[in-house]
């Protein structure tokens, strides 16, 4: 190993440990709540030292919001077959829960609430970190639609429809910590039921 991948190396885990902290602290007190200052103590170095990684809060937040985003995954297999599109459908949805309920994702979409009006940028972020991985999906729905599986629509409607389905109330009342995140279980149970209706609403229709 070179010289210049040891240090690459280091400052990447450097880089690593102050999003993971600066994630706690972001979650605990919330983006306004917390200071450079409280992160640089809490990281055990000088301001200076957190500069020189993250020129600002807002950066480091950012970090953060793909941190929580990259840790749940978003590739999607977009050669999915027509026959197999009902399967990977289950699949998608269990998945997608599974990921939005769990713990660093319920904590992320609390904050962006809670700054909504006052740093409006934290939801932006969020939602641009898991674009890429809807419009893969929205390829597959589309893929589906041409090939006669759903009827024609619009893909990206139509996969906000659908996880509407399969998380919707359960979500929201996790959030608002109502209740429990969802077992493996019960998010099985509620996409199954997803899927068989929205494959009847979403079933292409034969031409008079």
């Amino acid at each position: 190993m070179t010289k210049e991948s040891v240090l690459s190396s280091s400052v990447a885990r450097k880089r690593a440990e102050i999003v993971a902290i600066a994630r706690q602290l972001f979650f605990q007190a919330g983006y306004a709540g917390t200071s450079m200052s409280q992160i640089a103590a809490a990281v055990g170095g000088s301001k200076t030292t957190l500069y020189n990684h993250f020129q600002s809060k807002e950066q480091l937040l950012l970090a953060v919001v793909d941190s929580v985003v990259e840790a749940g995954g978003s590739v999607y297999d977009t050669s999915v077959e027509p026959s197999e599109f009902r399967a990977w459908l289950a699949w998608f949805g269990v998945a997608t829960v599974k990921r939005i309920t769990s713990p660093d994702y319920i904590s992320l979409q609390r904050l962006a609430a809670a700054e909504a009006l006052r740093f409006p940028d934290i939801g932006k972020a969020f939602d641009d970190a898991i674009a890429p991985g809807y419009r893969m999906a929205a390829g597959i729905f589309a893929n589906a639609m041409d090939a006669g599986v759903l009827r024609r629509a619009d893909p990206a409607i139509a996969i906000e429809q659908f996880l509407e389905m399969c998380a919707g109330w359960v979500l929201r009342r996790t959030i608002w910590n109502i209740q429990p995140a969802p077992s493996e279980s019960e998010i099985e149970q509620s996409v199954a039921a997803a899927v068989s209706a929205f494959m009847d609403g979403y079933a292409a229709r034969n031409s008079p």
